[in-house]
């Protein structure tokens, strides 16, 4: 009986070991296609290679999204894809060169939503005190998709940190940017935002935005 199991257990460990291989073999050719396609001078079917990236698990496959997203060249939608990608990956690799393209207004000219697609990746990452401090300074940004990202990406983190900055959003000229803090800051639960969001519940032009406000504060309470 016993030598029964040891040979079931080779045989297992035998086949296993062949699948890896295949299965690795097969990873790498997949990858080496998708690299064919990034050569390609046709942006939409470089951008369908960048997609195709998302569902390989495989560190090859993520040193390939950093190397696109870290490329000045390449146009700018793909570096936005491969930037989110990178923030749903949540490997902390990527958090350094998220931060780069957020904080240097060289990297992000071409396009304001460069920076604010890196706001949204960066939400991912809730352990690095150099995200929440990024996106802290985003909150003032003269752009407002990028104020709204980086107001929605705190109240995903949901660090208290962000909260005395993310009050004076409130009264940003921007709906969408108060209505987002008027979240994040249900979202993360912090006593000190209770007076400021009952003002807005009680005496806020907006019905739209009163509703938020009072379904912040329920959500505070639970």
């Amino acid at each position: 009986m016993k030598r029964r199991m040891s040979s079931f257990m080779v045989l297992l460990f035998t086949l296993f070991f062949f699948a890896s291989i295949f299965a690795g073999d097969a990873t790498a050719d997949m990858i080496d296609e998708i690299k064919v396609e990034l050569e390609s001078n046709n942006w939409k079917t470089r951008l369908s290679a960048v997609e195709k990236l998302k569902g390989i698990k495989d560190e090859r496959a993520f040193k390939l999204l950093l190397e696109i997203a870290d490329t000045s060249v390449e146009y700018w939608p793909i570096k936005i894809k491969a930037m989110l990608l990178l923030g749903e990956i949540g490997n902390p690799k990527a958090i350094e060169l998220l931060l780069k393209v957020f904080n240097d207004a060289f990297l992000n000219s071409e396009c304001p939503s460069i920076k604010s697609h890196a706001a949204i990746a960066l939400g991912h990452f809730n352990k690095d005190k150099r995200v929440v401090d990024a996106l802290i300074t985003g909150i003032n940004d003269g752009e407002v998709l990028t104020r709204e990202a980086s107001v929605n990406s705190l109240g995903k983190i949901g660090n208290p940190k962000a909260v005395p900055f993310l009050i004076p959003a409130l009264n940003d000229k921007s709906f969408a940017v108060r209505l987002s803090a008027v979240r994040a800051l249900g979202k993360i639960g912090d006593p000190q935002a209770i007076p400021h969001l009952q003002k807005i519940a009680d005496s806020d032009n907006d019905p739209y935005m009163r509703n938020e406000a009072i379904s912040a504060l329920k959500e505070m309470k639970r």
